[in-house]
């Protein structure tokens, strides 16, 4: 009996953008030397913004980063649409004139 991976974040993001017609996120990872040791983090720019993953780690967690960041990306993109879903609904009843 197999067992089931979650999807991933990164997955679940690019999902979310072909579906809306967004174009697929594009990762960056940066770098920070700290010493003897260099931190790494990751961003995604969707649809011309930039999100990013809010810790730092080894390179060697690097696809961690890219997760994180792509929950950000995720998450803030479906409020902004339930958000404009609320707002369209709110504004788009009782305006309207009869005769």
């Amino acid at each position: 009996m197999a067992h089931n991976q979650p999807v991933s974040w990164v997955q679940r993001l690019k999902d979310h953008c072909a579906e809306n017609r967004l174009d697929e996120p594009h990762f960056q990872d940066y770098s920070d030397p700290r010493g003897i040791r260099t931190a790494w983090s990751s961003g995604v720019f969707v649809n011309g913004k930039e999100y990013r993953a809010p810790l730092w780690r080894d390179y060697r967690f690097l696809d961690q980063c890219h997760e994180e960041a792509a929950e950000v990306a995720l998450k803030s993109l479906l409020q902004q649409r339930m958000q404009n879903a609320s707002s369209s609904q709110y504004y788009g009843h009782g305006y309207g004139t009869s005769r």
